[in-house]
């Protein structure tokens, strides 16, 4: 297993502890007083969770996206434990976010095959 071959994978696996980490630690002040919706955060985080290993094709799309959101899912089982809430409003754009990020790495697949 090179590290080359894989820095999409590696990338993925760093963003995922980045989400696990923010989506777990006790809520504060300045969580509240966003000026973006919480949901259009969520949505962002996944789609650039699952791009990075999209993009490297090393696992068909329909795993990334279940496994993405069985992880998602898990997070937010285990929020209440933490001192924050689950939300299956969070659950979902979760899931727009994983779709997404899909999408956006079969179109760039696509344009950058074209023009090559």
């Amino acid at each position: 297993m090179s590290f080359i071959k894989f820095k999409g994978l590696y990338l993925t696996l760093i963003l995922a502890l980045l989400i696990l980490f923010l989506s777990l630690k006790p809520p504060s002040e300045v969580d509240t007083k966003l000026l973006v919706s919480d949901k259009l955060l969520h949505l962002f985080a996944y789609c650039l969770m699952v791009l990075p290993v999209s993009l490297e094709r090393i696992f068909p799309h329909f795993s990334v996206f279940l496994f993405a959101l069985a992880y998602g899912g898990c997070i937010e089982l285990i929020q209440p434990f933490t001192g924050r809430q689950a939300d299956i409003m969070d659950f979902l754009a979760n899931a727009a976010g994983i779709i997404l990020g899909i999408l956006v790495a079969r179109s760039l697949t696509l344009i950058f095959k074209v023009q090559s």
